[in-house]
């Protein structure tokens, strides 16, 4: 009996396992590494409340200067929501970054871009208030 069993469950099993992988999402492309993060026009207050909370976690901005831009951010664009949180936030805090639409990896650059980077943040965040 279980030679007429075995090759039915192989075959169900099979076509599971191939209808599962029809459905299957393609990777997400990675995000670009130092483009554009001169310029963060385009940048929601989310990210940019994000991307200065990972600028001050990593001592390229001044605690004093960029800590009360980033609690006034986060206050008008609610970027931490207790209920439901905000992906925008998270993705700056790990310093990445999404601009008009394109992912942006600051993380990855080298130390000097990085600081470069935080601090047209905190120049960005001034006139966002």
């Amino acid at each position: 009996m279980f030679r007429r069993i075995a090759p039915a469950l192989g075959l169900a099993l099979g076509l599971g396992v191939a209808a599962n992988a029809a459905h299957a999402l393609p990777p997400a492309s990675p995000p670009q590494i130092g483009v554009g993060t001169k310029d963060l026009s385009g940048i929601s207050g989310a990210n940019l409340a994000g991307l200065l909370n990972y600028c001050i976690e990593q001592y390229y901005v001044s605690y004093d200067e960029a800590n009360p831009l980033l609690d006034q951010l986060i206050k008008k664009y609610d970027a931490v929501d207790m209920q439901g949180g905000s992906f925008d936030y998270a993705n700056g805090t790990a310093g990445r970054m999404k601009r008009n639409g394109t992912d942006y990896d600051i993380a990855a650059l080298s130390v000097n871009d990085r600081k470069a980077t935080c601090q047209i943040a905190v120049k960005t965040a001034q006139p966002m208030l």
